[in-house]
């Protein structure tokens, strides 16, 4: 009985290790993609880390859908779960998620440090140049 009981904690102990290195590799392979290259390339059910200025907030109870842009394209972003608290209108993102259809369902959401436009009158973190 013994043996048979170091055999299952072994085998769990190794699922659980693979697991945990499965998840490692998948956050080290994501890739960081812009509006414009997602928009050009085939991403498809991939998992990627969008980059680019938050615009068109909308939050409906949990979910928050927002577009995500650069120079040349934007990208819809639906996430559920709680805003960072630096979350605005004009704020640099990185939407960590998978890419379905025309859009990306992040599961993660940070907001660069100040990058973007957030508090009135100022950018990247500085009061305006007068």
């Amino acid at each position: 009985m013994r043996r048979k009981n170091k055999l299952i904690i072994s085998a769990v102990g190794i699922a659980v290790l693979l697991l945990v290195f499965g998840t490692a590799t998948m956050s080290a392979t994501t890739k960081f993609v812009s509006p414009t290259k997602l928009d050009s390339g085939d991403y498809g059910e991939e998992w990627v880390n969008l980059e680019g200025v938050a615009h068109d907030l909308q939050t409906d109870g949990e979910t928050t859908r927002f577009t995500v842009t650069d120079q040349n394209a934007s990208v819809e972003v639906v996430y559920d779960g709680t805003l960072p608290e630096t979350m605005g209108e004009g704020r640099v993102v990185v939407a960590k998620g998978v890419v379905k259809d025309d859009h990306v369902v992040a599961k993660e959401l940070s907001v660069r440090a100040h990058e973007g436009d957030n508090n009135s009158g100022q950018q990247n973190g500085r009061p305006p140049a007068e």
